[in-house]
């Protein structure tokens, strides 16, 4: 599975990209969300954690692909069964941050997502200390539904866990397309 659209292209990883993913693992800034974990990413992990996940079906995992940049980080979703919805995960490098790949990216998800596979809702966690982050979720149509205080810790300090998620009929209706599949 392939997806191109404005200059970012996404597609499945390869072991060339193993050490790529360990360093944005070991990233505490990348990581952000994360910080209470040591970071433990070696190559080696990542790659036998990428074989078992490319036997998952339902699942995928994405390089982040631009004609400016090269690779700039990794986009993936895991669908919940029965087919209702799916968790997107997204960690972009912190020298490609504000160009705007982390939102192509997304779009290009999210339509997969919804109207080739059907989705009733899209989910995507974050804390509330990346500002950034919630922002540009927000600014695509995600909203807040779970908010648990104090579960994360990052650069020391105590923030929220937010699950941000959109309903399928947010998703239409916010850009203007016809829901040719109809919701569950």
């Amino acid at each position: 599975m392939e997806f191109s659209r404005e200059g970012v292209t996404l597609r499945p990883p390869t072991e060339d990209d193993c050490q790529f993913l360990a360093d944005l693992g070991n990233n505490m800034k990348t990581q952000g969300w994360n910080q209470r974990l040591p970071p433990i990413r070696v190559p080696e992990i990542i790659s036998e954690r990428m074989k078992e996940g490319l036997k998952k079906p339902y699942k995928a995992m994405l390089m982040i692909d631009t004609d400016q940049d090269g690779t700039v980080g990794y986009i993936n979703y895991d669908e919940e069964k029965p087919r209702l919805g799916a968790t997107l995960g997204l960690i972009i490098g912190e020298d490609y941050w504000g160009k705007g790949y982390a939102q192509i990216a997304t779009e290009i998800v999210l339509e997969f997502l919804f109207e080739e596979r059907g989705l009733k809702v899209v989910s995507a966690w974050s804390q509330s200390g990346n500002v950034r982050a919630v922002g540009a979720a927000e600014k695509m149509g995600f909203k807040v539904s779970v908010r648990v205080r104090e579960g994360t810790i990052m650069y020391g300090q105590l923030h929220d866990t937010l699950c941000l998620d959109m309903l399928r009929e947010e998703y239409y209706e916010s850009r203007g397309k016809e829901d040719k599949i109809g919701s569950c």
